[in-house]
């Protein structure tokens, strides 16, 4: 296995009180899938602050399989969340090491529907 992952800058929009849905593929050195033991990803207005805007845990809106880790944010996460740019990461756990795969700016626009 590898001793680091390389983390991305990466920004999201997406509509208030759509699905959110993206794959993220671990790998080892090899190019082999790596089974995690924790993911979060995680929204917050500011990037200090103590509460979350949402947070998704493994099995709990990130799922594992043979492809990687699939997460997912459900309507109701941002249906009633303001329109804005708020701060957001993706962290995993193997073992006894955490590693920051993703993290930016995750732009909130508006819905028209609701």
């Amino acid at each position: 296995m590898r001793s680091n992952f390389r983390m991305e800058n990466k920004n999201i929009t997406m509509v208030r009180g759509d699905t959110l849905s993206f794959n993220v593929e671990v790998t080892d050195g090899d190019g082999q899938i790596i089974e995690v033991d924790s993911a979060y990803f995680t929204c917050k207005k500011i990037s200090t602050d103590d509460s979350n805007v949402f947070r998704k845990a493994l099995d709990a809106g990130i799922t594992q399989d043979e492809d990687g880790l699939t997460v997912r944010v459900a309507p109701e996460d941002t249906r009633n969340v303001n329109a804005g740019q708020y701060f957001y990461d993706m962290q995993i756990g193997v073992g006894e090491d955490i590693f920051t795969l993703l993290k930016g700016v995750l732009e909130i626009e508006q819905d028209v529907s609701y």
